[in-house]
């Protein structure tokens, strides 16, 4: 049976010390194949998705799962990843479900961890990694953090410090605990929605978030950048021996406008950040691409949009997601 992750069972203990916390969390299974499910011993069904126009940099692709039949010749699939998790972390006006190589998940202890190097570039620090030492170095403004491999000191700005739980490696990338980051950072937060929310201008200035935002030609047009909540996601991804990757992502958001969400309006946007290319719906009508269906959402109603890509050698690197309302062409007269 699957279950998901519901953050409102661990809320504002996230950043507290073990003696603070008061709060019993079920355990959260941390493999590469339920990376942020919790899971009763019971194998994932895989789930297939329907395609999704969407605008890439350098390739327009979309992957059907399910509905299109493989090639009898095609290479073999010999690495897969299925990922069930809940929107845990939101920077400025995008969710951030993934970052590579896991996404922000509670730990054992009620601890909200992340990959330091992902979201500490993704935020805009400069990060160098001394492998002779196995240290992290996080420089933003004028704090300087690092980060010992297995170690559960650190140093800020020289002087040595503490965490309260036990930093991870996965896939050779450090896994800490965001509070340590962000206080380390001098950087506030919220606590909303389950989730927290970093809010600085300057994030948007990193070198992810400047390629989004130009991409992104939706934010022109948006009346109300905070529209869904974005709550649930899944990643499906399938490798196989020649380097293809079919990958499929959907996400789940909540009206919270008190009313309802008119048609032509819902923009649940999902982007697939990789190496070389970035992957989102185009919000535009063109000739070769036609704006997607915007379905009605009651108040309080759900709604979920998926978005499927192929690709040969480049890696996906982040999802981010943003639950808003866009101006139809009618208002946009």
């Amino acid at each position: 049976m699957e279950q998901w992750f519901n953050a409102e069972q661990v809320g504002e203990n996230l950043f507290k010390t073990k003696e603070e916390q008061t709060i019993t969390a079920p355990k959260q299974t941390c493999d590469l194949t339920n990376l942020c499910q919790f899971t009763e011993g019971k194998k994932m069904k895989q789930k297939y998705f329907y395609r999704t126009a969407v605008l890439s940099l350098a390739v327009l692709v979309s992957a059907i799962f399910g509905t299109s039949s493989y090639n009898a010749n095609a290479a073999p699939i010999n690495h897969s990843i299925h990922v069930n998790g809940t929107s845990l972390l939101k920077v400025n006006d995008y969710d951030v479900l993934y970052c590579t190589p896991i996404g922000p998940y509670v730990n054992e202890e009620k601890r909200l961890m992340v990959p330091l190097r992902s979201v500490a570039e993704l935020l805009g620090a400069k990060v160098d990694y001394n492998g002779k030492l196995q240290e992290a170095n996080i420089r933003w403004r004028s704090s300087e953090i690092v980060f010992q491999k297995g170690a559960k000191t650190y140093k800020l700005n020289g002087t040595p410090a503490q965490m309260d739980t036990q930093p991870e490696v996965i896939q050779d990338a450090f896994v800490i605990p965001l509070g340590v980051l962000l206080r380390s950072m001098n950087l506030p937060f919220e606590y909303m929605n389950n989730k927290v929310i970093l809010k600085d201008p300057a994030f948007d200035q990193s070198k992810i978030f400047q390629r989004v935002i130009e991409l992104d030609r939706g934010r022109s047009i948006v009346d109300n950048p905070s529209a869904l909540n974005i709550q649930n996601f899944k990643l499906v991804e399938e490798k196989n021996s020649a380097s293809e990757t079919r990958g499929s992502i959907t996400v789940s958001g909540l009206n919270r406008i008190g009313s309802t969400i008119r048609e032509g309006k819902e923009d649940l946007h999902i982007i697939g950040f990789f190496n070389q290319t970035v992957e989102m719906d185009a919000d535009f009508a063109s000739v070769d691409i036609p704006d997607r269906k915007r379905p009605k959402v009651n108040k309080e109603g759900r709604v979920s949009q998926s978005l499927s890509y192929l690709k040969v050698n480049d890696p996906l690197q982040y999802i981010l997601a943003a639950g808003r309302t866009l101006q139809t062409k009618n208002e946009r007269k």
